[in-house]
């Protein structure tokens, strides 16, 4: 059991790498992308932090920051890309998922739920990454 534990976080730890790699490869546009929240179009960060210790929920696109949200606040978030790619983000104000996603493979949809109380202790801390849509989704 020990050893798949690690084969899995070295799985997660090259996916980070390669899409960082992707994320600043020069030249890259974003893919044009729609974000609903709760149905309605995102338009801009729905509140700012009233303290440094809020966390935020934020959506990155092709290396660039497409949605920022306030982590205690519960909100579904569907990201519509262009080329067909969709993803729903559910926050539920006490956690993080990915609840759905048309990418092969569903390793975002299975990714364990970001809480205030697992950040920095589950495997890929406040992370989720849909490698194949290019987007990434942290907590912080």
């Amino acid at each position: 059991m020990r050893g798949k534990h690690w084969a899995v976080i070295l799985l997660l730890t090259a996916a980070a790498v390669i899409f960082c790699i992707v994320r600043i490869r020069p030249g890259t546009q974003p893919a044009e992308v729609k974000i609903l929240v709760d149905g309605a179009p995102y338009a801009a960060p729905a509140s700012t932090p009233e303290k440094p210790e809020d966390l935020r929920v934020i959506l990155t696109l092709d290396g660039q920051e497409a949605a920022n949200l306030p982590f205690g606040e519960a909100h579904t978030v569907r990201i519509l890309q262009q080329d067909g790619a969709e993803n729903t983000l559910v926050l539920t104000g006490e956690s993080v998922y990915m609840e759905s996603a048309n990418c092969e493979g569903q390793d975002c949809v299975h990714m364990e739920k970001i809480t205030r109380d697992n950040l920095e202790t589950r495997v890929m801390f406040g992370m989720i990454i849909c490698l194949p849509h290019r987007l990434s989704v942290e907590v912080r």
